[in-house]
């Protein structure tokens, strides 16, 4: 029985010898390696040198995402993704620093074993040690200040003393003042910054999450280290005092007023009023003033008549009927006095009197504008031989007529006109007839719009073998109520 027990202990010993033996020689394994349920940025890393998880950590992260910011003075910004301007990343020091921390607690890996090992029961979830590492960036300046060099963005509006200041005429805003020596980017100092602010933030990251930053370069002290003025040389000081002189001479604006229609008179306007020489440059005087070319001012004038004059020009119209009918010709319409127009703009211009201004007319329409009818008129259709007459857009008078006898010549021109004259009890004279009539609205010439006793019926055809010498004849009893409505000057439409 002795025998048995002494054996017995023996082999306790023996095994007791062999497991601090294994233990020991795991615990000398796990100084060079990760032990277990070592999780580093969801990495399981047991078994793991620092070689190894620094090159799977290394593999697993997207430098392209890190990112810089920078702001330009024109407000544009533009991203540097690390990847590409000459930054890597490593996983190393911290991986090795957290290894030096393993190592640090022998055993530790026994203790952590003995718990999972007591601990395991349904769900068998064991106690990993999570860790979350962050890399170190390493950048090679000379890489970085290449690709800055390179960039389409440092590459614009470079600092040069040759840039100069220039008079243009722009498309719209007449002539402006191109200053090129301002703000101008000074690339070298631009670069050096930019690369300075990347280098010092991130060697701040080893210990923290990355974060982006902006390198605004459009304020402050950065605008001044990047941004430069070239002076101004005597040439250049010589065109700034021309710029006076053409700020001055376009500072001038007018509104003509048409009706609806409005044209305005600004620096784009009076810009064209500067004479110029043969190479199409701006002539100035001994003040550095522009020269002032009348002829132009007298153009523009010419440009507002051609525009808005509205007399015998050809106008669509909606007749009552439905249709669009043309109708052309008639002295009905504007006639800007362009005379009394120049004088007044030529005056105006030089005394800088800016304003709104209703052009002198010689003939005024009953409405401006292009569409000088407006919506009180009278219309008279001679096809359907009928007039009507519209106060406001509002159909009041709806009657039939007499016109003109076309089989004899007679026929009522097709023309824009107006009442210019009105007469109670009149005698109306030709070649061989003198007939009184009691309301008399003459509307073209000899021809006018009058009541007919002498007639029983209007419309239909009469017109063609008996109608009028070319008046409008009209039913006594329509002209009476006719003729007290109707104002001087209220356009009147006839057409076929």
């Amino acid at each position: 029985m002795r025998k048995i027990l002494l054996g017995f202990i023996r082999v306790i010993c023996v095994m007791a010898v062999l497991g601090i033996g294994a233990v020991i020689a795991l615990d000398q394994y796990y100084q060079h390696v990760f032990p277990t349920f070592v999780v580093m940025n969801g990495v399981y890393c047991t078994g793991m040198t620092v070689r190894n998880a620094t090159e799977v950590l290394n593999s697993s992260y997207d430098l392209h995402s890190d990112r810089i910011t920078v702001r330009m003075l024109d407000g544009e910004i533009y991203e540097m993704p690390l990847d590409e301007y000459g930054v890597t990343i490593s996983y190393q020091p911290a991986v090795a620093e957290y290894m030096e921390q393993c190592k640090s607690r022998p055993f530790q890996w026994v203790k952590d074993c003995l718990n999972s090992w007591l601990n395991w029961s349904p769900p068998y979830i064991y106690d990993f040690q999570e860790k979350t590492v962050y890399p170190t960036y390493y950048c090679d300046t000379a890489v970085m200040a290449a690709k800055l060099e390179d960039a389409a963005w440092l590459n614009v509006n470079l600092y040069n003393t040759e840039n100069t200041v220039s008079i243009v005429r722009s498309a719209a805003a007449g002539y402006i003042l191109v200053d090129e020596t301002k703000d101008l980017l000074s690339k070298e100092d631009a670069v050096e910054l930019i690369c300075r602010k990347i280098v010092n933030h991130l060697t701040k990251m080893s210990q923290n999450p990355y974060e982006s930053i902006l390198i605004d370069l459009s304020t402050g002290a950065y605008k001044e280290t990047c941004y430069k003025n070239a002076p101004y040389t005597d040439e250049m000081k010589d065109t700034l005092a021309k710029w006076e002189g053409v700020s001055d001479f376009q500072n001038f604006h007018m509104i003509y007023q048409f009706g609806d229609c409005e044209e305005v008179i600004d620096a784009n306007v009076v810009a064209d009023w500067m004479t110029l020489d043969a190479d199409g440059n701006i002539v100035f005087d001994e003040n550095n003033l522009p020269v002032l070319d009348e002829t132009m001012i007298a153009e523009y004038v010419a440009y507002l008549s051609t525009t808005y004059n509205t007399v015998g020009i050809e106008r669509k119209f909606k007749a009552t009927r439905g249709d669009i009918v043309t109708v052309s010709g008639g002295g009905y319409g504007n006639e800007i006095d362009e005379k009394a127009e120049y004088e007044f703009l030529s005056n105006a211009f030089r005394s800088r009197e800016s304003g709104t201004r209703t052009p002198q007319y010689k003939s005024e329409a009953w409405a401006k504008g292009t569409d000088d009818i407006g919506d009180t008129y009278i219309e008279v259709d001679m096809g359907s031989q009928h007039m009507y007459y519209y106060v406001d857009g509002e159909l009041v008078i709806d009657t039939p007529v007499v016109t003109g006898n076309t089989s004899r010549r007679w026929g009522t021109p097709a023309r824009v006109c107006f009442v210019y004259f009105k007469q109670k009890n009149r005698v109306l004279r030709g070649a061989n007839y003198a007939t009184p009539v009691k309301y008399w609205m003459a509307v073209d010439g000899h021809i006018g719009i009058h009541d007919a006793t002498w007639r029983k019926d209007f419309g239909g055809e009469i017109y063609k073998t008996n109608g009028s010498h070319g008046c409008i004849n009209t039913p006594l009893e329509t002209m009476t109520e006719l003729y007290d409505m109707v104002e001087l000057g209220t356009p009147v439409i006839m057409f076929y």
